[in-house]
């Protein structure tokens, strides 16, 4: 059967009767970790949808999910996809105002919550949204004095066990399901507006999903541990914690909580990754810390491994060299040794995506033996991936060649157009925005600029970000944050220039590397504030902008900089930045503008002004 004439819950149901005992994936609760086996798995799916549809859920009304990466999201969202309903996941770190929006734009006639967290952000707003029929409490335990009529235990949802009943129950709803109806939406990022909710089919999921397998076989065909750990609400979270596992023989863990992935990581040491750059540059960065603050001897057996490293990596880039001897001896005293600690050191491949990863964390990465491959897909693709770099080991700068089923071309100003079968049906109630992005002929227009050499794909920037300088030079900052951000105690960049004489930039300091960095070398705080603000780390970043800007053209270099006071909240109201973290460029400015105007020197400027400034006024006569 084609994946495109079938559904999610169809093969859930498939699974339990194919493989019932097998380990569909493992859960840590009260410190263990619980095995479900796919007749598991669809019983309580079947259980799940069965409440569900008591709760009035009929086919195409929408369900809303939010709270962080737990077996019970997983279970809801495939049991309202069986329910012939909509889902869509609301990510764990957003405001009060952006759930309200997502909950009216989506229309959602059910909230499920993961705890008290996520409930308390939508009680307030429940006069507002009529349409909600009830509120699913997945962990109530700490509501034991909440009253309200439309809340429902998770546990009083599933009712009671009955896997034959239930099983039956997910087999009778999943046949009757239409693989081209919508199964859910994800919402965009917002960084220069309101999110969007991009609609997927159900068939046109499944068969973006496995596109992914062409490209990387072993994601179909090899057994698998992974850790399960971005938002559900993000389209690679989704593609490995619920469908690949139903394409392949991959096992997701869930971990008790997302604050301990460090202990989860060590616990489940994963053979398989999917991440975006953010975890990758963080992880490094603990690591890279660790190592200028441990002993002198250790710091030179690091360095000494390095620079094999260094020399094995140029010969796997440029002639597919095997490993070296020498190489071989630094993995098992130094490397393996460094990526145990992570819970790293059995992984067989880290897929990243989401966002451009910076080149010298992907070369640390393969340094360290780890093999590191970057892809590049968007929301709009329903969870396939445009292009990919060959494992293993390939050489960092390029997001590889186009996937299986795409056609690509550069379109005006480079831009990256596709077209194929994965396209997303469109944005929910949007046609006008769809239109935006899908032309009469069936190209997606990413809005992304590259570069096509020899059918490997290189990103240079989104369109909308390039900066021109006072002095006409076109420059792509995503190049120079991502330089910035190579940085372990860099946690975010934003670099300013568009009509300014030189580059300057904000930086978010990544506190936890920063505050070792202190206590190693005795340098006070009391908490963020003091932390970015005080002299030493002000001099510290001074000089890891130095060691970017000697990557970066003279005219692309970071001229001034300033250090963020605050930690970048998504939670608050108005803050500059996305649920994803990603930096919405003009809120930041605007919101920071004391800090950005500090770093330019204006009295040209306002010279010239002055000279001309009647003549600026409204009302002004000619003379």
């Amino acid at each position: 059967m084609s994946l495109g004439a079938t559904t999610a819950p169809g093969l859930l149901a498939e699974r339990a009767r194919s493989a019932p005992g097998s380990v569909a994936f493992r859960s840590k609760h009260l410190g263990l970790y619980r095995e479900r086996s796919w007749r598991d798995y669809a019983s309580l799916v079947g259980r799940c949808a069965r409440g569900l549809r008591k709760l009035g859920l009929a086919p195409g009304e929408r369900v809303a999910i939010m709270g962080d990466a737990c077996e019970e999201w997983v279970i809801c969202d495939l049991a309202a996809q069986a329910a012939g309903a909509i889902t869509y996941g609301i990510y764990p770190t957003a405001s009060a105002s952006e759930v309200e929006y997502q909950m009216l734009d989506g229309g959602a006639t059910i909230f499920v919550a993961e705890d008290q967290e996520y409930v308390d952000k939508l009680l307030p707003l429940l006069e507002r949204l009529p349409a909600v029929k009830a509120v699913v409490v997945i962990d109530d335990s700490a509501m034991f004095d909440y009253e309200h009529d439309l809340l429902v235990s998770y546990r009083e949802l599933l009712g009671e066990p009955g896997d034959d009943a239930a099983l039956a129950v997910l087999d009778d709803l999943a046949a009757r399901l239409d693989p081209a109806s919508p199964a859910f939406i994800v919402y965009t990022s917002g960084t220069t507006g309101k999110p969007k909710g991009a609609l997927v089919a159900h068939g046109t999921h499944l068969a973006a999903a496995h596109n992914m397998i062409g490209h990387y076989p072993t994601l179909g065909s090899d057994a698998h541990r992974t850790v399960v750990y971005l938002p559900l609400c993000h389209i690679l979270g989704r593609d490995l914690a619920i469908t690949l596992p139903l394409l392949g023989r991959i096992v997701p863990h869930f971990g008790e909580d997302i604050e301990d992935l460090p202990t989860t990581f060590f616990e489940v040491a994963p053979t398989l990754l999917f991440t975006v750059p953010r975890y990758l540059q963080k992880f490094a960065s603990q690591v890279l810390v660790g190592i200028n603050t441990s002993t002198k001897v250790k710091r030179a057996a690091y360095e000494a491994a390095m620079r094999v490293g260094r020399a094995q990596a140029r010969a796997r880039w440029e002639r597919s060299a095997p490993e070296s001897l020498a190489y071989r001896l630094c993995r098992t005293l130094v490397f393996r040794p460094l990526l145990e600690k992570l819970g790293m050191d059995e992984l067989e491949l880290v897929v990243s995506g989401g966002a451009p990863l910076p080149a010298e964390t992907m070369a640390l990465w393969q340094v360290w033996g780890v093999n590191t491959v970057e892809v590049y897909g968007q929301t709009e693709e329903a969870g396939a991936i445009i292009s990919g770099q060959p494992s293993p080991f390939p050489r960092p700068g390029n997001v590889g060649t186009v996937a299986p089923g795409w056609e690509l071309r550069l379109g005006d100003g480079n831009e990256i157009l596709v077209r194929g079968p994965h396209v997303f049906d469109g944005y929910w109630r949007s046609d006008e925005a769809t239109r935006q992005v899908k032309d009469a002929d069936g190209w997606l227009h990413t809005g992304d600029v590259g570069e096509l050499r020899d059918g490997v794909l290189r990103l240079v920037d989104r369109a909308r970000d390039f900066i021109v300088t006072a002095g006409g030079k076109t420059l792509s900052p995503s190049t120079i944050e991502n330089a910035l951000r190579a940085s372990p105690y860099v946690g975010e960049a934003m670099v300013i220039g568009q009509a300014r004489k030189f580059v300057a930039a904000l930086i978010e300091i990544d506190f936890d590397t920063v505050a070792d960095w202190a206590r190693a070398n005795d340098v006070s705080y009391t908490g963020f504030t003091s932390l970015a603000t005080h002299p030493a780390v002000q001099k510290l970043i001074a000089g890891e902008i130095a060691r970017a800007n000697e990557t970066l053209a003279r005219v692309e270099q970071v001229k001034a900089f300033r250090i963020l006071p605050k930690l970048l909240d998504p939670e608050e109201e108005g803050e500059p930045v996305t649920p994803t973290r990603k930096l919405k460029r003009a809120l930041m400015i605007e919101r920071f503008r004391d800090l950005v105007d500090s770093m330019y020197d204006d009295r040209e400027e306002r010279l010239v002004h002055a000279g001309v400034a009647d003549l600026l006024q409204p009302g002004a006569q000619a003379g």
